[in-house]
Formats: structure tokens, C-alpha cells, sequence
């Protein structure tokens, strides 16, 4: 639970019946939650949120630590072609697609064109996609 004001007088003001209700800790400055990273910049009123540590970890439970990142999710005129039967372990592929709808819907939502191309081949998957 997060509590938000333009005064830390009424943030504490708020926090100490929550704390004596709930028997809970003061834990500070939100840090992260649910595998987001939050970062906060007070002075210029930013809020910041990223998956990076989610995503990296994604990455490497699939072994594509190597994989090179480009400005767009997508190649320019990339075709995927449907094929009749799979050709790579189609949970596996299943997996991977859903490990990266958590990242699209929080803080990647530019994921969410080739997430939706590659689930078109989530029952015959091959190699290329």
C-alpha cells in the first residue's frame, strides 16, 4: 500500500493509525513493487518506473542474454510465415510470450505489436519466431 500527498506531514499524519491498526513497519521510500522498479525525482516531479531487472531476467531463463536490442520491437517488412506443424517445443515458446505480457502491460507497452504477431504462431511456433 502506497500513500500519495503534496505534504509528508500528512502522509505521516495518515500512516500512524495504519501502523497501529495493521501492526505494520514503516518501510520508507517505495522502492519497487510487484518487480517494478520505482524511482522518484522530487524536484522535477518525475516519476519514473521500469521492469529492467524482470526483463534481464526473462532474458537469461531463456538464454538470449546475447539478444541485441533495436528501437523498434519489430523488423521493417518482416513476414512471419505460418507453418503447418511445430517446430520447436510450443509450451516453451507458450512461456516465453506470456513472460513478456507482464513487462508489456506495465511498463512496456511497445511490446505489444510483436507480442500480438507472434501469438498468431503459439500453436505451430518455429525457430524464426
Amino acid at each position: 500500500m502506497g500513500l500519495v500527498s503534496e505534504s509528508l506531514e500528512q502522509i505521516n499524519q495518515d500512516k500512524e493509525p495504519l501502523r497501529w491498526y495493521y501492526k505494520m513497519p514503516d518501510l520508507g521510500k517505495m522502492g519497487g513493487i510487484l518487480s517494478i522498479h520505482v524511482t522518484c525525482n522530487h524536484d522535477k516531479g518525475m516519476i519514473a518506473l521500469s521492469q529492467e531487472k524482470f526483463i534481464r531476467e526473462v532474458l537469461e531463463h531463456y538464454r538470449m542474454t546475447n539478444a541485441h536490442p533495436i528501437s523498434t520491437p519489430a523488423l521493417a517488412n518482416e513476414h512471419l510465415v505460418k507453418l503447418s506443424s511445430s517446430e520447436i517445443n510450443t509450451k516453451a515458446y507458450q512461456h516465453a510470450l506470456g513472460s513478456l505480457m507482464y513487462p508489456m502491460l506495465e511498463t512496456q507497452p511497445d511490446l505489444g505489436y510483436m507480442i500480438a504477431a507472434l501469438s498468431h504462431h503459439t500453436a505451430n511456433p518455429g525457430p524464426n519466431h
